[in-house]
């Protein structure tokens, strides 16, 4: 062996690892020495294979077969539990939220085609609320809370759920400010309002479990309802607070209530942006000076980020309808008697509690398709000089669409789309939905060829 093979084996013997059992008196016996290290190695010994869980989802399949998809159910012994204690006995139902994934889009970050103006926290287009980055929420209704606190519902699966609780006027008292969901035939169980994860519950069988999960009771205006502000909050505002502040009202020059385009906010009108975010606002980006919110009290998610409040944990009762100015002029009669019917309240209630959309599912699906010979597209800073508009579309997968975006039914498998038109509906109890009608057919098909 010449010198130089005596040193890469010197060099190679000692660069393999080696791991010893010792002892306390430091004998020790070698058990493993190669080329991988071992931190953290752990003495086995053969065992039993564990018993494997059962699969308890009923999962339906391909969407083509049209099997049926079960709905789930959620429980929670104590809804109280980890929540501060000012905040027990409080909340008489649970409302039932749906965050619909988005499937539309005008394939730019901006607001919309008329308004290119997008602030940081707006970076999709179309937006659809002013104080934070969302997508269409949808309310399902609610769900009565029994007297230990313990609720036990049906709840449709393979989607986003956001639950609030609400006293006996239906206004938020407490709100969840993430996320969850069930899969189908699917049972959860829920700790409760929780201020923290490390703390477990109390092992008990609440009242909610001596009877069936109960169904989710919709609100008067139907279920799956998707608020719109033109739509369902400004008509409220016309009939109840109109005579005063707007027109002729000696209200007006105070607070105007009246239906306009903003100066400053381009997409959003007023009163909608002061209603919302008061008349000292500015927005993300938006410099200098803080954002004071206006009399709908609802939480600036995104907003603002001169308001650290909005973005930790929030006291019960502390924001949302049941803290409401607006709520409380609208529904107590001190103020010049004005008493709102009991659903044009609610309608004002759930705007607040959905943190103040401007925009429904109506007005998403009335907005046409995205056209590429839109004069925004032939703008000299967009694209950029090197890339063409049809460079810009390729880089989605497939063209933006607004009004012929599909409907994603996720309790199904996806495999079975490849493309765009490969989700058109194949039965016939899809009929008669927006995007089966012949001319929807058509644009999806055209644009992908």
């Amino acid at each position: 062996m010449n010198g130089y093979q005596r040193v890469f084996a010197i060099r190679h013997n000692a660069s393999r690892f080696k791991r010893f059992l010792m002892d306390v008196c430091g004998n020790r016996e070698l058990i493993y020495e190669g080329a991988f290290h071992l931190p953290y190695g752990t003495p086995v010994r053969p065992r039993a294979v564990p018993p494997a869980i059962p699969d308890r989802v009923a999962w339906a399949g391909r969407q083509q077969d049209a099997a049926p998809v079960l709905p789930g159910s959620f429980y929670s012994a104590d809804i109280y539990h980890g929540a501060p204690p000012v905040l027990r006995g409080k909340a008489k139902y649970l409302r039932v939220i749906v965050l619909e994934p988005t499937t539309f889009t005008l394939g730019k970050k901006l607001q919309d085609v008329e308004t290119l103006n997008g602030h940081p926290h707006m970076n999709v287009g179309p937006v659809v609320s002013v104080t934070c980055n969302d997508g269409i929420k949808r309310i399902l209704g609610t769900v009565p809370i029994r007297s230990d606190g313990s609720v036990y519902f049906e709840a449709p699966p393979c989607k986003s759920l956001h639950f609030q609780l609400l006293d006996d006027r239906h206004r938020a008292v407490h709100t969840m400010r993430s996320f969850t969901n069930v899969m189908p035939g699917e049972r959860r169980g829920c700790v409760g309002c929780h201020e923290t994860h490390s703390i477990a519950p109390v092992s008990k069988r609440g009242l909610a479990l001596e009877k069936p999960p109960t169904k989710i009771a919709p609100y008067p205006f139907g279920p799956d309802y998707s608020l719109g502000y033109q739509r369902d909050v400004q008509p409220v505002l016309d009939r109840y607070c109109g005579h005063c502040h707007q027109g002729q009202g000696e209200g007006r020059d105070k607070y105007d209530l009246t239906f306009r385009p903003s100066t400053d906010f381009g997409t959003f009108p007023e009163p909608y942006i002061t209603l919302t975010l008061g008349k000292k606002r500015s927005l993300a980006g938006d410099f200098p000076g803080p954002c004071e919110g206006g009399i709908a009290g609802t939480i600036l998610a995104e907003a603002h980020p001169w308001r650290p409040a909005d973005y930790g944990v929030l006291a019960p009762m502390t924001r949302l309808s049941c803290a409401s100015r607006l709520i409380e002029l609208a529904s107590s009669g001190k103020h010049y008697e004005v008493k709102a019917d009991r659903e044009s309240l609610l309608k004002l209630i759930l705007w607040v509690d959905m943190l103040c959309p401007y925009r429904g599912e109506q007005e998403i699906r009335a907005m046409a398709d995205p056209d590429p010979n839109h004069p925004l597209f032939k703008r000299s800073d967009y694209p950029p000089s090197d890339l063409t508009v049809e460079d810009v579309y390729a880089q989605s997968p497939y063209r933006p669409c607004m009004r012929t975006a599909p409907v994603v039914h996720r309790a199904y498998r996806q495999d079975e789309f490849p493309s765009v038109e490969s989700r058109l509906p194949r039965d016939k109890s899809r009929q008669g939905r927006r995007d089966d009608r012949p001319e929807c057919r058509k644009s999806i098909m055209s644009a992908r060829h």
